[in-house]
């Protein structure tokens, strides 16, 4: 009798268990760890043709959201901070060497996903920002200082283990583009990313 009450009871603590890592309705905060190609697309004014920059490296960043559950369907939004180690240098006028940092990045986003059980399969979308810094190596040494803004898609996979939840994700953005005045050298920047990134969160109630 013992024993078989013991089983009902170890039973019935899977069971919950289960119930709750399947159940995705809730704030998060995470971590995530990625590598970034990036291509900026440098288009001289006074000297059109220029070969594109391709800087490429790792990212770090902090992300926030929520989701709810809706019986397998989990509809949800999430902000990110990205520090990229993105950084390049070209040929930007005839003579004039440029160099393009991508200091920072920063996205808004929907995710829709399906949920099998402890597993979460998802789309996500929404608007991006980057901010860049331009410099050359003209005597006057002019730099400046952009924002962009475009849009990010991208897909991935979560798996909930009890209040953390780790995954992978491939994202696509498209910062659009944006005049850069280096004094001599005068040239439209457009910056695109593809991205993998590994990332890891916990769940709050």
């Amino acid at each position: 009798m013992r024993f078989a009450l013991a089983i009902a009871l170890f039973a019935a603590s899977t069971t919950t268990a289960i119930a709750d890592d399947s159940d995705w309705t809730g704030g998060y905060l995470g971590l995530s760890l990625g590598y970034i190609d990036a291509s900026d697309t440098w288009d001289s004014i006074s000297n059109p043709g220029e070969p594109a920059v391709t800087p490429e490296g790792a990212s770090f960043s902090a992300y926030t959201g929520y989701g709810v559950d809706l019986a397998g369907l989990v509809l949800g939004l999430e902000a990110d901070m990205t520090i990229p180690d993105l950084n390049d240098n070209a040929t930007c006028d005839v003579v004039l060497d440029c160099s393009f940092d991508v200091n920072f990045m920063t996205t808004l986003r929907g995710r829709a996903g399906l949920a099998f059980g402890p597993t979460l399969v998802y789309a996500t979308a929404g608007g991006a920002l980057g901010y860049i810094e331009a410099n050359s190596n003209d005597p006057s040494g002019t730099s400046a200082s952009k924002s962009l803004a475009g849009y990010v898609i991208g897909a991935g996979f979560e798996h909930q283990t009890g209040s953390l939840r780790y995954g992978v994700e491939y994202r696509h953005s498209d910062y659009g583009e944006v005049q850069v005045d280096l004094g001599t050298p005068v040239g439209d920047l457009n910056l695109e990313t593809d991205e993998v990134r590994a990332r890891i969160a916990i769940v709050f109630d």
